[in-house]
């Protein structure tokens, strides 16, 4: 009777001990007694692991019958498959023969396959298992024989392998350090190719920023046409030589916010820098080209006509030292002092001229205050005549808003001219020259002269020119000129230098006060005022020969 717990059979030795049960049956045909079911036992580890036997096929007649062929599924060599019970077994009586043929016919009514079956088949299996294995063995023995083995190696091919092995550690490390350096040298390449790449934008950009030519303030009219983007205005600018680079240009403006650049005709130097250009460019150009301008005239508030015709050949446009104009201090002197210039002039701005002082009345340039202090332009065809005109359209057109109001006050040109004049060189601020003013017209309103040291310094030719506080403080009061204030009352003749607009303003609107007196401390400037004698001569000691006695 086969053992209900009779573990797992590979497919191999399931086969094999059928058929060995099978011969030892047909030998034993009298005996009922089933084998040992130790010959059923699974082969022990170290019997799988020894060397395979072979196994001798051997020669048994069988009595002909038919068996199924078993379908075993496909699975490796070693593969082990559980041994399934079959509960349907004969009892002990039966024979193995029978008990198989019981097995066959279950089967095949089971599953209605035709037997087959083919006693070679699993020999033939067999040996081909073991061709296989034994040229697997050989292929190992030949590995083995080709890989030298670490057991059989001798003292000498172990130290020739260890420096073997040393060496080529040496040479990863060589490798490897090489490998360090060429990195190395590469990000120092890319750190001097980045950073100099930097420093040469940098200075490329500076650069351009800057003016072309810092000392050349010769102008050219350039003309930009409608429509014109940044690149292109750029663009023009340097190819006519204004500025360096047009992409730099076209770049500042952006990051400046420079737009809505005007088309027309512009006056641009080389000395220009460009936030001086795009400013130029928004307020707009003209629609004509007009001269460019050469340089420039600056008149100062408070100058006189010889102080001004020694500014006329000056040019104060330029950064050279001492840069000179086309025009002399002879030639201006010599024109304001032409009458037929002044005819001309007199009858080209009417209402400016309509009380100038005819050149009998005492006084001594009949244009002085007339020329209006600014800063003029020259250009190639400008004249000294076109120069002194310039100022005087300017001063025309300053005081063109006033004409009415001086009409209404009863107060002339000329005179509000020669009050201003004063107001100009005695006060230093809006409210000082407002109190100033409100002076003087108290004195004239209650019949005292000016009393001004100005008017007789300029008598005596001094006003502008550089004196001392003592000269300044002990003038002649008793000069005989009609500008000696101190015993001619009213405005004087005529002016004594060119006033301010604000000055002009204040005479026209002086402050409303109850002074009779003022002083300036000679050494700050400071304008104090007194409305009785006694407080002014106090103030005079104080702020005047005091300090000019320390």
């Amino acid at each position: 009777m086969v053992d209900k717990e009779t573990t797992e059979f590979s497919r191999g030795s399931f086969k094999e001990k059928i058929l060995r049960q099978l011969e030892e049956n047909a030998a034993k045909q009298a005996e009922t007694k089933f084998p040992d079911p130790e010959d059923f036992e699974r082969p022990s580890r170290s019997d799988s692991e020894g060397p395979e036997r072979k196994i001798e096929p051997r020669k048994v007649d069988f009595e002909p019958f038919k068996l199924p062929v078993f379908d075993f599924p496909a699975a490796d060599e070693n593969e082990e498959e559980p041994f399934v019970k079959n509960e349907n077994l004969p009892e002990e009586g039966d024979s193995l023969r029978q008990n198989l043929d019981g097995v066959v016919s279950e089967e095949i009514q089971s599953q209605d396959i035709p037997p087959q079956f083919s006693r070679s088949e699993p020999k033939v299996q067999d040996e081909k298992i073991e061709q296989e294995q034994f040229l697997e063995k050989k292929e190992s023995e030949k590995m083995v024989k080709h890989q030298p083995s670490r057991r059989t190696n001798s003292p000498s091919k172990k130290t020739s392998l260890s420096k073997k092995n040393k060496n080529k550690n040496k040479n990863k490390k060589k490798k490897k350090v090489t490998a360090g350096k060429i990195i190395a040298v590469i990000v120092v390449l890319l750190v001097l190719v980045v950073g100099g790449t930097g420093w040469y934008g940098y200075n490329f950009v500076k650069s351009g920023i800057q003016p072309l030519d810092s000392k050349n303030a010769t102008a050219k009219s350039i003309n930009i046409p409608a429509g014109s983007s940044s690149k292109q205005i750029g663009e023009i600018l340097q190819r006519q030589s204004i500025i360096k680079n047009g992409m730099v240009f076209q770049y500042y403006t952006k990051f400046k916010n420079y737009s809505e650049f005007k088309s027309g005709y512009y006056n641009l130097a080389p000395n220009m820098s460009l936030s001086t250009i795009a400013s130029k460019l928004e307020e707009g150009g003209t629609e004509k080209p007009v001269a460019p301008t050469l340089g420039k005239i600056l008149v100062p508030e408070g100058y006189t006509l010889t102080q001004i015709a020694k500014a006329v050949t000056v040019n104060s446009g330029s950064n050279e030292k001492n840069a000179k104009t086309p025009f002399s201090e002879a030639d201006f002197m010599k024109t304001v002092q032409d009458p037929t210039f002044i005819a001309k002039m007199v009858k080209a701005y009417p209402k400016l001229f309509a009380s100038l002082p005819t050149k009998d009345s005492g006084i001594k340039y009949q244009l002085e205050g007339y020329l209006f202090p600014a800063t003029y332009d020259y250009t190639k065809s400008s004249t000294v005549e076109s120069v002194i005109e310039n100022m005087i359209q300017a001063a025309n057109t300053q005081l063109t808003p006033y004409y009415d109001t001086i009409a209404q006050k009863n107060l002339t040109v000329n005179e509000v001219l020669s009050l201003a004049a004063l107001v100009e060189k005695e006060a230093n601020n809006d409210d000082d020259r407002r109190n100033v003013a409100g002076t003087f017209y108290n004195r004239m309103n209650a019949g005292m002269t000016l009393g001004s040291n100005l008017s007789i310094l300029y008598a005596e030719g001094k006003l502008g020119e550089k004196t001392s506080l003592s000269e300044d403080a002990n003038i002649d009061t008793n000069l005989d000129s009609p500008y000696n204030l101190y015993t001619n009352t009213g405005f004087g003749p005529g002016p004594v230098d060119s006033p301010s607009l604000s000055s002009i303003k204040a005479v026209l609107d002086p402050a409303q006060n109850d002074y009779f007196y003022f002083v300036a401390d000679v050494t700050t400037g400071k304008v104090y005022f007194a409305k009785t004698l006694a407080e002014q001569n106090a103030n005079v000691q104080k702020y005047v020969n005091d300090k000019i006695s320390s």
